[in-house]
């Protein structure tokens, strides 16, 4: 008779506790490896066993108090708690210190250590997922309920703790030098100017698109998508919950072709302009662009189905259309906390995935009470969008003659990490395509 052995018992938690302890022991060996790779990303409660989770605390509380880190500062700790003996005494961090491989592989310990600590907590999130099913009878807030559950977990990640600005400066001529080699850059977005100023759409960075309606935020975000998806092959996730799914493919249908839209709806097209939609819709079949489309989402929604992306196809860009209307926890004062809640997720999502996010917004009416140019102040229903983005741009036009001549402009309102600026554009609304005019020539 033979046994099943996958059937034989759960399985045990991951834990590595050999790692755990070669960490340890290169931190007593080398107080560098705690400032660079341990502290603010591995906590002595994440730890597997319990005799490690005393040693780690006791490193933290002497490191906290600025002493020279070592052998006889962490025995001397664990000593004044009482602790010494229930590790083992001084000959268990002896023997941390003698089985540690080599402390070049320390930043590979740590990243083991974290890795199995995050598994466990997502074991514990699982049971927690476990336990709303069984006893909740709404699932749509069971399934919600489980989401914010997984979305704490990934956000954890991103919380870290004061890093020596030795480390910090360490890290920034790595990423100048990884830069070197391979040419990076952000998403380019097809604008020359607008990407002159930015170096593209950076990652990490929540990028505020906003206008009054009308003014074409979502063909200004459709043309970015374009370029990034049919030109430089990057994958881009569009949340798209005011427009339809063939509305968006009809608009993107129309940028690539350049038949006028209204046209395209009515079906009214000549033999050679379905051979240019073919042409078109082949070119766009093998463009990296996903559609979600759904009239009620939420944050974690939009991580949950971009992480998935990300994890299955890879993914470089997410545009969200619009802010507004994602679906807030409901559990807030009023809407204005709320969008700043979506605000803060929006940017969290950003720096977890590391892509840049695109979402759109609505301008408040005061600008055109004011007849003036848009400010920060005119984002609607929440001062934290211009806190949390990285960058803020701004559709309008000043005038009459704008609109005669179909001129957007184009404000860099904010750029955290560069210069702002002024940019004019063509807007051919019929076609969904804006054409870069370049930058605003100052008016005498």
């Amino acid at each position: 008779m033979t046994v099943d052995v996958r059937r034989a018992g759960p399985k045990p938690p991951p834990e590595k506790p050999e790692a755990e302890a070669s960490l340890l022991g290169s931190i007593l060996i080398d107080p560098h490896v705690f400032e660079e790779s341990v502290r603010g990303r591995i906590a002595a409660a994440e730890l597997s066993r319990e005799q490690h989770r005393l040693v780690l605390a006791a490193i933290e509380r002497v490191a906290e108090r600025g002493e020279a880190l070592g052998f006889q500062s962490v025995q001397a700790e664990l000593g004044a708690r009482g602790e010494l003996d229930a590790v083992g005494g001084a000959q268990f961090l002896v023997g941390l210190m003698q089985n540690v491989p080599t402390v070049a592989h320390a930043e590979t310990y740590a990243t083991i250590v974290e890795r199995t600590a995050l598994l466990r907590r997502l074991i514990g999130a699982a049971n927690e997922v476990a336990h709303l099913a069984l006893t909740r009878d709404d699932p749509r807030s069971a399934v919600e309920d489980a989401q914010e559950l997984l979305f704490a977990i990934s956000e954890s990640n991103l919380h870290r703790d004061v890093v020596p600005l030795e480390v910090a400066l360490r890290r920034l001529a790595d990423q100048i030098s990884a830069r070197a080699d391979d040419h990076h850059e952000g998403v380019l977005t097809g604008f020359p100017t607008l990407d002159a100023k930015t170096g593209g759409l950076q990652p990490s960075d929540l990028i505020l698109l906003a206008g009054r309606p009308g003014l074409g935020k979502t063909s200004f975000a459709l043309n970015i998508v374009w370029n990034a998806a049919v030109v430089a092959r990057r994958t881009c996730a569009v949340f798209s919950l005011e427009m339809s799914e063939m509305q968006l493919v009809q608009r993107l249908i129309s940028m690539t072709t350049e038949i006028d839209g209204n046209r395209l709806r009515r079906g009214r097209l000549t033999p050679q302009e379905f051979v240019s939609i073919s042409d078109a819709s082949a070119r766009l079949q093998q463009a990296p662009i996903y559609v979600e489309e759904s009239s009620r989402l939420t944050v974690t929604d939009v991580l949950a189905k971009s992480r998935r992306l990300q994890a299955e196809r890879g993914l470089d860009l997410v545009v969200i259309d619009y802010l507004q209307l994602i679906e807030g926890a409901g559990n807030d004062e009023n809407r204005v906390q709320e969008v700043a809640a979506i605000s803060r997720s929006l940017k969290a999502i950003a720096r977890e995935l590391r892509v840049p996010v695109v979402a759109l917004s609505q301008l408040s009416r005061q600008i055109e009470m004011r007849g003036t140019e848009p400010m920060l102040s005119d984002l609607r229903e929440s001062g934290a969008l211009e806190a949390d983005a990285d960058l803020v741009l701004f559709l309008w036009q000043k005038d009459r003659k704008d609109r005669d001549e179909s001129v957007v402009r184009l404000k860099l309102a904010k750029h955290r990490n560069g210069p702002t600026g002024d940019f004019d554009l063509h807007f051919q609304s019929e076609l969904t395509r804006f054409r870069d005019l370049g930058e605003t020539k100052a008016e005498v």
